[in-house]
């Protein structure tokens, strides 16, 4: 029995970005990078006033965690990734439920965030938070809508390459 090869051609080919899919992967990256500059802000804030850093753990977790998946998912769109819009549908209204919770559970969070904080600033923290939640949500709302309408883009459906089918 003989096994016979397939060719890949050396051209690439380059994906059409549609236009709505650029605008909102940029903006989805600059809110991430804006969030990181935040959080580390408001940690260097904290530490000045000499909280430490143990005391902040959760504003780590936070900094770290919270603002580069939304760079990795929204950087992914803009490369035209068949896993960004799967991470986008399925992950999305996980997002938009998670900040719905946090934006219902908001007393709670800000209490967690002005720990260590004189009172002058909890009123400047409460609304950041409340804006961040807001715009997240909205964003990834409009995302995944929009994600739903441009399928074909990102390779969805479409037929696979004879090496990616699987032959029972």
């Amino acid at each position: 029995m003989s096994r016979t090869g397939v060719r890949v051609g050396k051209t690439s080919v380059r994906v059409q970005r549609p236009v709505g899919v650029a605008i909102l992967a940029s903006a989805g990256v600059v809110l991430g990078i804006v969030l990181a500059l935040l959080s580390m802000a408001l940690i260097a804030y904290k530490a000045a006033l000499g909280v430490p850093l143990g005391m902040q753990v959760i504003d780590i977790a936070f900094a770290i965690v919270v603002p580069f998946t939304i760079v990795w998912f929204f950087w992914g769109l803009w490369e035209v990734l068949q896993s960004a819009w799967w991470s986008h549908v399925i992950g999305g209204p996980l997002a938009v439920a998670g900040m719905a919770v946090a934006f219902a559970w908001r007393g709670a969070v800000v209490a967690l965030l002005v720990k260590g904080l004189p009172v002058v600033v909890h009123h400047w923290i409460e609304t950041g938070f409340v804006w961040s939640v807001w715009v997240i949500l909205i964003l990834e709302s409009v995302t995944v809508l929009y994600l739903l309408t441009v399928w074909k883009a990102f390779g969805i459906g479409a037929p696979k390459p004879l090496w990616e089918r699987r032959h029972l």
